[in-house]
């Protein structure tokens, strides 16, 4: 098992900087998400890391090792990618085997390794048949048995998810998870999904247009996301983000709009008050709740509006409600059926707000 180390990682395709400097230290038994929309840079992240691209500036170490001039297949780490790359006229068993035997190791070698990574995967009883006779799920699984066999330092996963139907994208990333606890490997695993990113990570690391945003566990991002970018990636549904200026009010603050009374709130919690300010007020779509559907905030902004529009989910309703000169998404615990244009009496949990610099985008919050 191995730690990874990156340092100033620059890379440059023709006039386009994909990656822009970036430092990253993942420790040994990591698991770690490298998530971010199409085009940040995190896939090409990934392939430096791997030794399929090379960095145009910068270091790369795992295990201490410095790596930039040294092969993909001395590294020690194995890929997992999007496309299963599977060899078709091979059997279950001859793929998992193939890298082994290029690479010549004995048969008795082979046949140990094949046979462990089968069992971990639960593809004893598919060995002897081939791709065409498998699931997309069962494939999948096949492409991560190809990278166990190799017993690298590091799983490196390249979306690995995204040609699977929802119900196998749950289903595979209980096995991915089971596959850490059960090995123990350092992992890299690049989505664009933040579904996936907050349910499997020890720590996401948050990247858009080639940087790296924020870095830390799941829940702490979630909680305390250090710009208006991460707030408004990290959840789902996303933030609701409404323009405001800070005013001073007796006995506190609170953060006002032309068409709304201002919503107060814990001034400790927050930097840089200047009554005037011009803000970003964020809630998530649990912290507004229908009265009477859910628990009461101990310190709530009331405020009534017409429902605009309902997604049904079962155990929960969204609801889409105009608030402060926008339309803000809600949810309702304990639904019932809602017509669109009904009056409802809604509270903010005043005590969840969050609160972003109107030009820069950065949290004011106190860390």
């Amino acid at each position: 098992m191995a730690d990874v180390s990156v340092r100033e990682l620059v890379k440059v395709f023709g006039r386009q900087i994909v990656v822009k400097g970036i430092d990253l230290d993942i420790e040994d038994h990591a698991f770690i998400v490298l998530v971010g929309p199409s085009g940040c840079g995190k896939s090409t992240t990934l392939r430096i890391i791997a030794g399929l691209e090379n960095p145009s500036h910068g270091e790369i170490r795992i295990g201490g090792r410095l790596v930039n001039d040294v092969p993909s297949r001395d590294r020690g780490v194995a890929m997992v990618f999007q496309s299963y790359a599977l060899y078709p006229h091979m059997t279950v068993r001859e793929n998992l085997g193939f890298a082994l035997k290029v690479a010549k190791l004995r048969a008795a070698e082979i046949d140990r390794r094949v046979a462990h990574a089968a069992a971990i995967l639960q593809l004893e009883s598919y060995l002897d048949r081939r791709p065409s006779q498998l699931s997309g799920g069962q494939r999948q699984r096949v492409a991560m048995g190809r990278a166990i066999v190799r017993e690298p330092q590091v799983f490196l996963f390249d979306e690995p998810l995204s040609n699977l139907d929802a119900k196998l994208r749950n289903a595979m990333r209980l096995e991915i998870k089971r596959l850490h606890q059960r090995l123990g490997t350092t992992i890299i695993y690049v989505t664009h999904d933040q579904v996936e990113a907050m349910t499997m990570a020890d720590r996401i690391v948050i990247m858009r247009d080639g940087v790296i945003e924020q870095a830390g566990p799941p829940l702490d991002v979630f909680e305390r996301p250090a710009n208006r970018f991460v707030a408004e990636f990290i959840g789902s549904p996303a933030m609701n983000l409404l323009p405001a200026r800070l005013v001073r009010l007796d006995g506190g603050w609170g953060a006002a709009n032309p068409s709304e009374a201002p919503i107060r709130f814990d001034a400790e919690r927050f930097a840089g008050l200047e009554d005037g300010r011009g803000v970003l007020i964020g809630v998530r779509p649990e912290d507004i709740v229908p009265e009477g559907h859910g628990v009461t905030p101990r310190a709530a902004h009331r405020f009534e509006a017409p429902v605009a529009l309902t997604e049904l989910l079962g155990n929960e309703t969204l609801l889409l409600v105009p608030f402060a000169g926008r339309e803000v998404m809600c949810r309702m615990q304990q639904p019932r059926p809602v017509q669109i244009g009904e009056r409802m009496n809604f509270l903010v949990n005043a005590d969840r707000i969050h609160m972003f610099d109107e030009e820069s985008g950065r949290s004011l919050r106190r860390h």
